[in-house]
């Protein structure tokens, strides 16, 4: 047995996560041997890498992306091909990845990665010894003894596993854990493993109609093909197929290369290009191999002086390209957190590595999950495994913004070798590496935004099937009362409909019907509706508080006032239903969170923000309170028809407002964090204010509603009340009124959570149940009006922490 070192790692297997560990922890004077099982440093196994930037990172700062480089071509466009041949999408996006991280995407044999990385040792090549399978581990209080199956034994710190999917490590670690009483944990780990894809994966000699530089993707039911163009001539192929099950742990089959022609023959004929059939690269191949594809995520990567890298611990489908990289990004995170470990402590015991490990699965359990995550989702939407798939690839041609963007997302978040200076690639690169990206750079193109915002057009078309419906056939109920020109209450009081509020011929015209469908309500002839028109009104007043808040935006100019007003002018004459979904897919259209972010152009204009809730109270709340509470119904009638144009009203009050306050607040020399800080203290108490009035209305309402009428009742026309026949002009305005106050409010919260998605994906932490619960209990208990102002004052919150982080 040969002596330990004062802090030695065992690292088990000489694959690429193992050699660039051996270099990392070099990097870092710290000890460690390779045990490599195969005869070979570099053993010719059939299979290809790809490099992404964020393994070229960390291959530059360990010396060997130079020499990389030299074997490789950068990729420069990708093809995404249907199962027919016909081109869905040609992108840029490998050359875009590399302008904006600095490295190429690049594809070359694995075992020339392997031979580059044992190159690079240099004098300390003797640290990688070959013929060397383990098989056994001992774990001490003290130290692990790893024995290999040529009789030798070596004793160390620790042992790492980089032995790949069936690792050697990872089992003697599960055999440990069992034996500190995990074997429940442990039972479940062993189960964890499956595989739904198999893959004949090769390398092929030069191709006509299979460029350098150019990556192909083909797109077919339970198939696909991923072909990649390479620097002499060669092409890199994968043939992934859906097996007749998913097998589980040991049930995972092991299949031959003596049946891979029989099962590539019905693939022969499939086209790889627009022009090139998989016949064409299969004749030229050199090398195949025929596979079944584990897939496993585990939850112990680490335990005590045991840990795992790589294939071992977490195995994904090649489609992504990121089972090598995150096997790079391992070693380099775990050789960080040792060498903290062996600088804070000497001699290590057996808790301190077990802490260190534990931190370090803590800081890379997430992005490793999100990885895993996407090349799961990858390749089913490659081999088109559902109805979900199947319409995503037909949106491919308008997603490519948001899918270079996504991967930028993991790029740029990538971890690096600590004790080794930013290389000049990766800090010279467009896009900085970081947490996450640049909200100036996650913004989505117009084509993705317009397809989020679909649902807004089927909220038109909801509206315009019941309400457009319901009001046709309120019209001819209506004509009686304006031919004998009064209409009664149930107390009994008469009011003449055609009487001039306005005294302006046009108006009167123009609103004297309107006017005359909140009579029932205002007057107290129908109780129920009473109790949902208080809610719905106080409920636009929020609304409508919100549109004018995001027009006087930083971002926006003075003009931008008149979107508001003019689409709550028309929804006061066509019902907000209908128009309120349209105001969200513009402004979802026109405003994306890159506009608003920088130079904090998000923040409201505090005169705007201080001024408006005062002509809020003035213009729209008065008017509506006075509706319900106004001694007579002629007096209701009068206020209705203030309320009526609260849309023009509100405004003309704010502007004399909002000139007072810009005279009076005093002009301070304030720090741009200062002024933001402000902003957001008024924007707090408008906010505040819209939801506390509709909280309070809500609540009132439902208490003054007859005994006998339930919420769903008061406020829910049901699902097929568009259908009923209406018997009566009051029946039939209520119901109107209903969808009117669903439709509005649901496309309101809609419109939130496409902001909140903004968001989340700019890197703010969202837990979307959190969001969702939080605003169907607010809805529930105060209203959706209340549960819409303080959505919107949420998203102002994340808002303002996004800014002062950026």
């Amino acid at each position: 047995m040969q002596p330990a070192p004062k802090f030695r790692v065992i690292i088990a297997g000489g694959s690429v996560a193992g050699l660039t560990l051996a270099h990392c922890l070099l990097k870092n004077n710290i000890d460690c041997i390779v045990l490599e099982a195969s005869s070979e440093v570099a053993p010719e196994v059939g299979a290809s890498i790809g490099i992404l930037p964020n393994g070229a990172r960390i291959l530059d700062q360990l010396g060997v992306f130079d020499d990389v480089q030299e074997e490789v071509v950068s990729l420069i466009d990708s093809y995404f091909w249907a199962a027919d041949g016909s081109l869905i999408l040609k992108s840029d996006y490998p050359d875009q990845l590399n302008e904006r991280h600095g490295y190429p995407i690049a594809f070359l044999p694995r075992r020339t990665l392997l031979k580059l990385l044992f190159k690079h040792l240099g004098d300390r090549q003797d640290t990688v010894l070959p013929s060397k399978k383990v098989i056994r581990i001992e774990h001490h209080p003290s130290h692990v003894i790893v024995h290999c199956a040529d009789g030798s034994s070596y004793e160390g710190d620790m042992v790492v596993g980089a032995d790949g999917v069936r690792s050697e490590v990872r089992h003697s670690m599960w055999d440990y854990m069992e034996r500190q009483g995990l074997k429940s944990e442990v039972q479940k780990e062993r189960s964890t493993m499956s595989s739904e894809y198999n893959c004949v994966f090769g390398i092929s000699t030069a191709t006509p109609g299979v460029d350098p530089k150019d990556i192909h993707r083909t797109f077919a039911k339970d198939w696909s093909f991923l072909t990649i163009g390479g620097k002499g001539d060669l092409s890199y192929w994968f043939l992934y197929n859906k097996m007749d099950r998913t097998y589980y742990g040991s049930d995972i089959p092991r299949l031959s290369k003596a049946n891979v022609d029989e099962h590539v023959a019905p693939y022969l004929d499939k086209p790889v290009t627009g022009s090139v059939l998989f016949s064409e690269l299969y004749k030229r191949s050199t090398i195949r191999t025929f596979v079944a594809l584990e897939e496993a995520n585990f939850n112990h990567w680490c335990i005590d002086r045991f840990a795992c890298i790589g294939d071992s611990i977490h195995k994904m489908t090649p489609n992504l390209g990121q089972g090598g990289n995150s096997a790079i990004e391992d070693a380099a995170t775990l050789a960080n957190h040792l060498a903290k470990l062996v600088q804070r402590s000497s001699p290590c015991r057996t808790d301190d590595i077990h802490r260190c490990t534990q931190t370090w699965q803590a800081s890379r359990r997430e992005r490793v999950d999100k990885i895993c995550r996407a090349a799961y989702n990858l390749t089913r939407l490659e081999a088109i495994a559902s109805a979900k798939d199947k319409l995503k690839v037909h949106l491919v041609p308008y997603m490519e913004g948001r899918m270079i963007n996504r991967t930028s997302a993991i790029l740029v978040a990538s971890p690096k070798l600590d004790c080794v200076a930013e290389t000049l690639k990766a800090s010279q690169c467009s896009i900085p590496y970081g947490p996450k990206l640049p909200a100036s750079v996650t913004a989505e193109n117009i084509w993705e935004r317009a397809l989020w915002g679909m649902p807004f057009v089927g909220c038109v078309a909801i509206a315009g099937a019941t309400m457009g419906t319901i009001i046709h056939q309120v019209r001819p109920l209506m004509l009686p009362y304006f031919i004998q020109g009064t209409w009664s209450s149930n107390n009994g009081e008469v009011v003449d409909i055609r009487k001039p509020v306005y005294h302006v011929p046009f108006l009167d015209n123009l609103l004297q019907p309107l006017i005359t469908c909140f009579l029932p309500s205002i007057s107290g002839s129908d109780l129920q509706s009473r109790s949902q028109m208080m809610s719905f009104l106080a409920d636009v007043g929020a609304v409508y508080g919100v549109w004018l808040l995001e027009s006087y935006r930083k971002a926006n100019g003075w003009s931008e006032v008149a979107v508001p007003i003019g689409i709550s002018s028309a929804f006061q004459l066509k019902g907000i239903g209908l128009l309120a979904p349209i105001y969200y897919m513009q402004e979802y259209m026109r405003a994306p969170l890159s506009k608003l972010l920088p130079n904090n152009l998000h923040e409201v204009d505090r005169t705007g923000s201080i001024s408006l809730l005062a002509a809020m109270s003035i213009g729209h709340y008065l008017p509506t309170l006075a509706s319900f509470v106004a001694p007579t119904l002629e007096s209701r009638r009068w206020w209705n028809a203030m309320w009526q144009i609260f849309p023009i009203t509100v405004p003309l009050i704010q502007v004399p407002l909002a000139l007072l306050a810009k005279r009076l607040l005093p002009s301070t020399k304030a720090s741009p964090k200062e002024k933001g800080e402000t902003s957001m203290t008024n924007t707090r108490t408008v906010y505040g204010g819209f939801a506390l009035i509709s909280a309070l209305t809500f609540v009132y309402a439902r208490h003054s509603a007859p005994a006998d009428a339930s919420l769903l009742s008061i406020f829910w026309p049901g699902l097929r009340g568009h259908l009923l026949p209406v018997t009566s002009f009051q029946e039939g305005i209520a119901r109107f009124l209903q969808y009117d106050h669903v439709i509005s409010m649901g496309s309101g919260l809609f419109w939130l959570a496409l902001r909140f998605r903004e968001i989340k994906r700019s890197g703010v932490s969202l837990s979307w149940w959190k969001a969702i619960g939080a605003l169907m209990a607010t809805t529930f208990v105060f209203g959706p009006g209340t549960a819409f102002a303080l959505g919107w004052g949420w998203r102002e919150e994340l808002l303002h922490r996004l800014a002062i982080s950026q």
